[in-house]
Order: structure tokens, then sequence, then C-alpha cells
């Protein structure tokens, strides 16, 4: 089983994949935290920088700020119930999306107000970005709805 495990050079995230360990394991709650906050600061800043995408990165950050919760304990959950096979590519995959997306957001806060052309490029690129870390979400719920019914029928069995 792999871990993803996520350092902050020169204000970015980075990821690199480690063997898992105890140890691994229990940052894993650590990494999301700080990739989530790390979105969260970018967006802020570039937001503050430039009001070209204020729209886009609002809406991004309203996405960001109700997923982070949920996938924070969905981890948490996962590594008390040691079931994390389950939802780590999930968990991947929106780690991945929270690294491209602070490059992203970090590129758009150096787009001039005039640069028309680059600004909606970036600006489909956001909205984009927003599209995909909603579907992940879509995935998540169907996950759940999964285990609820893998519950039902355990304890439906449990019964009978």
């Amino acid at each position: 089983m792999d871990e993803i495990q996520i350092e902050k050079r020169e204000g970015r995230l980075t990821e690199q994949i480690i063997t898992a360990t105890a140890v691994g394991s229990l940052l894993a709650g650590a990494i999301l935290g700080v990739a989530f906050q790390e979105m969260t600061v970018a967006i802020k800043e570039s937001k503050s920088r430039c009001s070209n995408f204020r729209d886009a990165l609002n809406s991004l950050e309203n996405t960001i700020n109700l997923l982070s919760p949920l996938i924070k304990e969905m981890d948490r959950l996962n590594r008390e119930l040691e079931d994390s096979n389950k939802r780590e590519e999930i968990i991947r995959l929106f780690l991945q999306q929270l690294k491209k997306g602070e490059a992203l957001v970090s590129k758009c806060s150096s787009i001039r107000r005039r640069n028309l052309y680059k600004k909606r490029k970036y600006e489909k690129r956001l909205r984009n970005m927003d599209s995909s870390l909603r579907d992940l979400s879509a995935v998540l719920q169907v996950g759940q709805a999964l285990d609820t019914q893998r519950l039902q029928r355990i304890i439906q069995d449990m019964y009978h």
C-alpha cells in the first residue's frame, strides 16, 4: 500500500510516493490538512492580488471549504478502521488535484487585467479544477452509498 507525503518547498506542494509504514499512516491526516491549508492560502493570496478571477476563485474556495472536513474525516475513519484500501485512491486523487490547483491559482495571480486571452484561458482552468473536485466528491458519495448498503446487508444477515 502506498501513501502520499506532501512537503512544502518554496510555498508549493510537491508529492512523493513512499512505502507505507505506521508513521506514514499517522501522517496521512496531517498531509491532508497541509494540502487543504496550502490551497486555501494560495486562493486567498491570489484573490488579494488580482480581481480577474474573483468569482472562479470564490467558487473553488467554497468547494475546498466544503470538501476539506469530509475528506479529513474519511481519512481518520479509514485509519481507525484499518480500512484505508477502499478510499486511498480517492484521497490520492484529491491530493493530486490540490497540488495542481495550487500551481494554477499561483499562475492566475500573475496574469494582468488587460490580457483577455490568458484571463479566459485560466478562468476556464479554474472552473475545470472546481468541477474536477466536485466530481471526486460525487465518487465519494457513491462509495458511501455502497458502504451503507454493505452494512445493511451485514446487519440483515446477522438477524436472519
